[in-house]
This record gives C-alpha cells, structure tokens and sequence, in this order.
C-alpha cells in the first residue's frame, strides 16, 4: 500500500500499523476467565497494568459459557513492548492462573 503525501487513507494506515505491531509481538491478544465477582475484571486490568502491558481492547462474555456461573470469559487485547515483554506477561498470567488462550489457540506458548 503505497504511503505518501494526500493520498493517505487513515483507516488504512491503522491497519497497517497495528498490523506492524503484532508481527513484532507488540501487540498480542488472549482470552481468560475470571471471576464474576465484584472486582474480577479489575483485578485482571490492575494487574497486566502494573506489569506494562496497556490494554487497548477487552470484551467480556457471560451468556455463552460453558464452566461455572460465577466466571466471566474475558477477551483483552494488549500493547507490549515486544518479545521479551510478551514472555514475561504470559509467564505471569500463568503463574497467577488465568489459564491464557492466545490467538493462536495455544494455552502455554505464544511466542
């Protein structure tokens, strides 16, 4: 996609940098469950953030679960600040045990 002067469409140009970013495992996403339970959610966000990742998106999903009632399935996509970064985070999110599922369908590796 040709990149110059007018012609730049914005929307095009997110694309290709958030594009970028995944590639360079600075952006990576994953699903989780959490608890249900006032703070869950929070704790989870409290605790990537307080690790570096910035969390750019998280969608949450109750109704189409297929575990216990008082879980949440959560789907965070995460800004890092490339491989080692992402190692560590998965690591972490292990070793507290949010089980993470990354885009690639795998439960313990995504790099």
């Amino acid at each position: 996609v040709p990149l110059c002067g007018g012609n730049i469409d914005t929307t095009v140009l997110g694309r290709v940098l958030e594009r970028g970013l995944a590639a360079e495992n600075r952006m990576k996403n994953f699903m989780a469950t959490v608890s249900d339970q006032p703070q869950g959610i929070a704790r989870l966000t409290t605790f990537l953030g307080n690790h570096g990742a910035s969390i750019k998106d998280m969608y949450h999903e109750r109704a189409f679960l297929h575990s216990n009632i008082d879980h949440v399935h959560v789907k965070v996509v995460v800004e890092l600040q490339g491989k080692e970064h992402a190692q560590e985070i998965e690591r972490v999110l292990i070793e507290k045990g949010y089980d993470p599922v990354w885009d690639d369908g795998t439960h313990k590796r995504m790099i």
